[in-house]
C-alpha cells in the first residue's frame, strides 16, 4: 500500500504530515460528523465541495490516523505539478496523484486515478474540476460518473465541507485564518446507474453524487438561508 508514497526519507518518517494535520485540527476546531460512512477498508471515493487550498488538509485531517496511509488526493496537475516545491509539499503531506483540467494528449486524464482504485486506495476528488470563488457548488465534471461505470463496486461518500473558503480564502493576500471549519461525511452510494460504454449514463451519475453533497449543505443551513 505505498504505491502513492512519497519515498523522500522526510515522507517516510511521517512525522511532519502529522504535525502539520494536529495543527490543522487545532487551528479550524474541526467539527466532524459521519466519519463512520468512511470505509476501513478497500477502495472508496471521497467527492466532496471545494472552496479552498485548504480542502484537501481539512479532509485529511478529518480522517481517523490509521486510514490516511492509503488515501491519495487528486490534485490540479497544471498547478501542484508545474512547481518542485508544490509538488513535494502536498507529495510529503497528502499523498497528491495529478489530474489535468485541460485534455491536451490522448492520455486517460484519470489514469493515476483509475490505478489508485484499483491498488485499493481511498482518493478525494473535487468532482467540480476547480475551487468555487462564490461558494455556491458549480457543476460535477462527468468524470466521476465514468469512474464509478469502471468501478461499480467502489462507493462514493459525498462529503460536504464548510468554513475553509474563510480558512483560506480564493480572493484577496492567502493568510490562512483560525474559523470553525464543519466536515460532514455522507452515506455511500451505490453505483449501478452507469456504463463504461454510454457516456450520457456518466453524467447522471454526477448529478445524483452532486445532489448528495447538496442534501449535506442543506443540513447545515438554518431554517431561510439559500
Amino acid at each position: 500500500m505505498d504505491l502513492y508514497t512519497s519515498r523522500h526519507p522526510i515522507a517516510r518518517i511521517g512525522l511532519p504530515s502529522r504535525l502539520f494535520l494536529a495543527f490543522v485540527r487545532f487551528y479550524c476546531r474541526l467539527e466532524i460528523d459521519g466519519i463512520e460512512h468512511v470505509p476501513t477498508s478497500g477502495a472508496f471515493m471521497l467527492a466532496s465541495n471545494h472552496a479552498s487550498h485548504a480542502d484537501t488538509a481539512v479532509i485529511f485531517s478529518a480522517l481517523p490516523r490509521a486510514l490516511r496511509k492509503r488515501v491519495v488526493a487528486a490534485a490540479a496537475q497544471e498547478y501542484f505539478f508545474d512547481n518542485g516545491f508544490r509538488q513535494f509539499i502536498s507529495r510529503v503531506l497528502f499523498n497528491t496523484i495529478p489530474v489535468p483540467r485541460k485534455i491536451t494528449t490522448s492520455a486517460d486524464p484519470l489514469r493515476h486515478v483509475v490505478r489508485a482504485l484499483r491498488e485499493g486506495y481511498g482518493v478525494v476528488l473535487y468532482p467540480e474540476g476547480t475551487r468555487s470563488r462564490t461558494g455556491e457548488l458549480g457543476p460535477f465534471r462527468s468524470g466521476i460518473g465514468r469512474l464509478a461505470a469502471e468501478f461499480p463496486d467502489v462507493p462514493i461518500i459525498p462529503v460536504w465541507l464548510e468554513g475553509t473558503a474563510r480558512v483560506l480564502p480564493t480572493k484577496g493576500l492567502p493568510i490562512p485564518r483560525p474559523v470553525k471549519v464543519k466536515v460532514q461525511f455522507g452515506e455511500p452510494l451505490k453505483n449501478e446507474q452507469a456504463w463504461l460504454t454510454n457516456k450520457r449514463t456518466w453524467k447522471v451519475v454526477s448529478n445524483r453524487v452532486r445532489d448528495a453533497v447538496i442534501r449535506l449543505r442543506s443540513r447545515e443551513q438554518p431554517p431561510g438561508e439559500p
